[in-house]
């Protein structure tokens, strides 16, 4: 397991070799990808020149959003799906294995189970596209979805209905993200995904929950960094998620219990974080901070 910086997850922005720097200064070993701006940049010039920071700084490039909708019109998901090999390609080449889609919680396409239908074929289409360059698909889903509240039928907005759709998958390079928050609050276990399956989980994101405050009844607000309270048991999930015996992406998600903070004191925390419950775990990590590391200079120039 390594240390992956989600820009995302924690609500920060940078430019990516800002953001490279900052992974490096607080000791992480990967960064998530913004696939969207890194294609752009592809097409603008050329890959070694989009990539050159990123592949430069030796870090991981745990995984992207890919860039479709499981939810769009059939005209529109062809389109998306067709835009998948550039993209399959340039994962490839960046050494970025993993590509997240994210499951819609409703629809207001079909009923659940014709619907459940569509989405299990459009994911193992996906699938095979990046399959071709050697790179897996992870599902996501999330409890609070809130477009979701407009939507006439409901689909996945729990874990149950979650591991169900993983469970339906025939393409051997899908997964999941395992995210603790989503997880909790999807109403999920330590067993619950034991029952999945440890060698299901592609990439993990860990965060913790307000003291008090009832799964079905938290929203983003009671949302901490990993370690915060405990309500959540990450060193339980994270337990057993190493069973499986891979070596992947551990993010944080959440706001330090204390409240806001500035960029560097969030990003150093949510490291803080993540040290203590890999340590729980028995995981291997490393501590950096910025007084005993210092981090190669990367030109700032727009790229």
């Amino acid at each position: 397991m390594y240390k992956n910086l989600s820009c995302d997850h924690l609500s920060i922005t940078g430019r990516q070799s800002e953001i490279i720097e900052l992974a490096l200064t607080y000791g992480f070993q990967g960064i998530d990808i913004d696939m969207d701006d890194l294609a752009k940049r592809c097409e603008r010039s050329s890959f070694e020149s989009a990539s050159r920071f990123l592949l430069s700084s030796k870090l991981n490039a745990a995984g992207f959003d890919a860039p479709v909708n499981l939810d769009s019109d059939d005209e529109q998901f062809a389109k998306e799906l067709a835009s998948l090999d550039s993209i399959a390609e340039i994962a490839n080449k960046c050494g970025s294995p993993v590509a997240i889609v994210k499951v819609p919680a409703a629809t207001d396409r079909l009923p659940y189970p014709e619907y459940f239908e569509v989405v299990r074929k459009r994911v193992t289409e996906i699938a095979a596209k990046f399959d071709s360059q050697d790179v897996k698909v992870a599902l996501a889903f999330s409890p609070q979805d809130a477009s979701a509240e407009d939507k006439q039928f409901k689909f996945v907005a729990d874990t149950e209905g979650f591991c169900a759709l993983v469970r339906a998958m025939t393409a051997k390079n899908v997964g999941i993200v395992f995210d603790s928050w989503d997880w909790h609050l999807g109403g999920g276990t330590v067993d619950s995904l034991k029952e999945l399956g440890a060698e299901k989980v592609l990439s993990v994101v860990l965060g913790d929950c307000k003291e008090g405050v009832e799964a079905a009844a938290a929203t983003d607000d009671d949302c901490l960094l990993p370690g915060s309270t405990g309500v959540i048991d990450n060193t339980g999930y994270l337990s057993a998620i190493a069973s499986s015996g891979a070596s992947l992406p551990v993010a944080a998600r959440g706001m330090p219990a204390e409240g806001k903070a500035t960029r560097d004191a969030l990003i150093s925390k949510a490291q803080d974080g993540l040290d203590q419950c890999l340590t729980q775990s028995g995981l291997e990590t490393e501590t950096r901070k910025p007084e005993d590391f210092v981090a190669p200079s990367y030109s700032r120039s727009a790229e």
